[in-house]
């Protein structure tokens, strides 16, 4: 009967093939995992375009005299609709230059709204929208609104999320329609 003698290694005595081949199984599964990890070439995201009209209309009779978003030129998407109680009502678009503009509405005192909802922007005086005067507003970001009152409704278009150029948000204020 013959008795083999097994010596193991020490540890800390691999040479620099035995970590190259360690490491080259790690990159391997890195490699795997990236691959099946990339999103597919038609993985581009759809607009999420709503249907504000719900929203405006019960907003209209609330607030038959407040002015509302009516038709838009080609090319601009609704992206979302809110409409809470106080009454108030938000409606975000997408303009065709691929900037977001929303329009904005409430009875709520001009003093209270325009702050909740453009922040601390700077008054930078006044813009002619159709011969109605509004008044324009930036925020520390660079984001544009207009602002104006109707009696005791308060409308503004834009806001701090608000990327869309003066001229964008002159096509908005342009196309509200009074009910």
């Amino acid at each position: 009967m013959t008795t083999e003698v097994v010596t193991k290694k020490r540890r800390g005595r691999e040479t620099a093939t035995d970590m190259v081949r360690s490491l080259g199984l790690v990159l391997i599964g890195v490699v795997v995992v990236w691959y099946f990890a990339q999103p597919p070439a038609s993985d581009v995201r759809a607009l999420r375009v709503v249907d504000p009209s719900a929203d405006i209309r019960a907003f209209s009779a609330e607030v038959p005299a407040a002015p509302v978003p009516g038709a838009l030129p080609d090319r601009w998407r609704p992206t979302s609709s809110v409409r809470t109680q106080g009454p108030m009502i938000r409606v975000g678009y997408v303009t065709p230059a691929d900037q977001y503009a929303e329009y904005a509405a409430s009875t709520e005192p001009a003093a209270t709204f325009l702050p909740a909802l453009i922040g601390r922007a700077e008054r930078l005086g006044q813009v002619d929208v159709g011969g109605a005067t509004w008044e324009q507003y930036r925020d520390a970001d660079g984001s544009l609104s207009l602002a104006r009152e109707y009696g005791a409704v308060t409308v503004v278009v834009g806001s701090t999320r608000s990327t869309a150029r003066l001229e964008e948000l002159r096509v908005l204020a342009g196309a509200l329609t009074s009910g």
